[in-house]
C-alpha cells in the first residue's frame, strides 16, 4: 500500500523538478500559491443522537498550482495538503491529508483530448455526507486514486461526439467501508439547435467492484450499471440564464438490481451583483458503505450576493437521500460571509447546520450538528 500511495506524489514531484529559473524566464508558466488557515467548532462531530460534546479544530490548507501553456498543449499540476489539529481526538482525529493532481490537454482543429490523474485524501465523515448523505460512525480517511481520459470531436458545424474512460480506486483506513474500484465508459452525441443550445443523447456503462470487509466473507464483488438518457442544455455568453436537463433510465445488475427512471436538472442565473443555481438529481450513485450502486435523490440550491465591492454573502442548502438496505438522509444549510482585506488576503465566516437521519431497523439515528468557522486565506496568483 505504501509504495502505491506515494507514486502519484513522486510523479508530480518529478514534473515539478524542472529548472526553477525557467519558470520566471518564460511566460509559458503560471504559478499560484494559496494558504487557508482557520478555526472551527463542531457542536456534534460524531453526529450521534446523544451528543458527546463539541470539538474545536485548527486547520491549515496550503496548495501550489502550476500551469504550462505551449501552443495546443496545456499541462497543469496541483499539490496540496490539509493539516488539522483536534481538541478531542476521540471525537475527531488529527488529520494529515494530501492531494496531488495532474491534467494534460491537447487541442487540434476539431478535437480536444484531456488526460487526468491524481490522488486525494479526505475525511470519511465529510465525503459520505456530501456524496450520499450517509453517516459514518468511524472518523477514518479515504484515499482516492483516479485516472480518466476524454476526447471531444467536432463532426461538423452542428454535430459533436465525445467519449470518456475513467477508473477510480478507494481505500479506507477503517473498516467502516469496503475498499472498492469503479470503472466507467461514457459516450455522447449532440446536435446544436440554436446559439448556445443543443440536444444530446448519452450512454454510460459503469462497474463497481468491492472487497469484502472481513476475510472469508463475500461482498458485492461486481455490480454493473447501464444507462441511457436524452437531454437539452443551453449556455450563451450574453444570456444570464443557463440550464442542463436530461431524463432516461438506468439498469443495475445483481439481486437488488432492476430498471429505474433517472432525471438530472441544473438551472442557473447570473446578474451583475448576484447569482443563483438549482440542481436536482434522481439516479443511482456509488454507495461506498455497501460496495455497490444505490438509488439517490439530491437537491441543492446556492445563492451568492455582493453586498459591496469587497464583501459577499453566500447561502447553500442541500438535501441528500440514499436508499438501499436502509434509508440515509442528510439536510445541510450553510451561510458564508467573505470579505477582501487586501489584494492578497481575505477573511470568511461560515456557519453550517447539518441534520442526518439513518433509518436502520436495528439502530435508527436522528441527529444534528452546527459547525462554525473563521478562515483566513492568502492568495498569490504570480508566485
Amino acid at each position: 500500500m505504501a509504495p502505491r500511495s506515494a507514486a502519484p506524489f513522486a510523479f508530480c514531484a518529478a514534473l515539478l523538478a524542472w529548472p526553477v529559473s525557467t519558470l520566471h524566464a518564460q511566460s509559458l508558466y503560471q504559478q499560484r500559491i494559496e494558504v487557508s488557515s482557520g478555526i472551527e467548532h463542531d457542536a456534534n462531530p460524531a453526529l450521534t443522537s446523544v451528543s458527546k460534546g463539541g470539538v474545536t479544530r485548527l486547520r491549515v490548507s496550503p496548495s501550489y498550482s502550476l500551469l504550462r501553456r505551449d501552443g495546443p498543449d496545456d499541462l497543469s499540476l496541483k499539490l496540496g495538503a490539509t493539516l488539522e489539529q483536534s481538541s478531542n481526538t476521540a471525537l475527531s482525529r488529527n488529520r494529515r491529508d494530501g492531494t496531488a493532481l495532474g491534467e494534460w490537454q491537447h487541442a487540434s482543429e476539431r478535437t480536444l483530448y484531456v488526460l487526468r490523474a491524481g490522488v486525494e485524501q479526505s475525511a470519511l465523515r465529510d465525503a459520505l455526507l456530501q456524496e450520499t448523505g450517509q453517516l459514518s460512525t468511524t472518523d477514518g480517511t479515504r484515499t482516492t486514486r483516479r485516472a480518466d481520459a476524454t476526447a471531444v470531436h467536432q463532426l461538423d458545424d452542428i454535430h459533436m461526439l465525445s467519449g470518456s474512460l475513467s477508473a477510480r480506486w478507494d481505500r479506507y483506513t477503517s473498516r467502516a467501508a469496503p475498499d472498492g474500484r469503479q470503472y466507467g465508459l461514457n459516450a455522447e452525441f449532440s446536435r446544436a439547435i440554436g446559439p448556445g443550445k443543443d440536444v444530446y443523447l448519452s450512454g454510460s456503462l459503469s462497474s463497481f467492484a468491492s472487497d469484502p470487509l472481513a476475510p472469508g466473507t463475500s461482498g458485492s464483488l461486481n455490480t454493473l450499471m447501464r444507462g441511457l438518457s436524452i437531454g437539452n442544455r443551453y449556455a450563451a455568453p450574453d444570456d444570464p440564464w443557463s440550464w442542463d436537463v436530461r431524463v432516461g433510465a438506468s439498469r443495475l445488475s445483481g439481486a437488488t438490481g432492476g430498471t429505474q427512471a433517472t432525471a438530472v436538472g441544473l438551472l442557473g442565473y447570473k446578474a451583475p451583483r448576484w447569482s443563483a443555481a438549482v440542481s436536482i438529481a434522481r439516479q443511482p450513485v456509488p454507495d461506498s458503505l455497501r460496495g455497490t450502486f444505490s438509488p439517490s435523490q439530491q437537491v441543492r440550491v446556492t445563492l451568492d450576493y455582493a453586498l459591496t465591492e469587497f464583501t459577499r454573502v453566500a447561502l447553500d442548502a442541500s438535501y441528500n437521500r440514499t436508499r438501499n438496505t436502509q434509508v440515509d438522509t442528510s439536510r445541510e444549510l450553510g451561510l458564508r460571509v467573505s470579505t477582501e482585506l487586501s489584494p492578497a488576503w481575505s477573511m470568511a465566516l461560515q456557519v453550517r447546520r447539518i441534520r442526518v437521519n439513518h433509518d436502520a431497523i436495528a439502530l435508527p439515528t436522528r441527529a444534528g450538528s452546527t459547525v462554525t468557522g473563521l478562515v483566513f486565506t492568502y492568495l498569490n496568483p504570480d508566485f
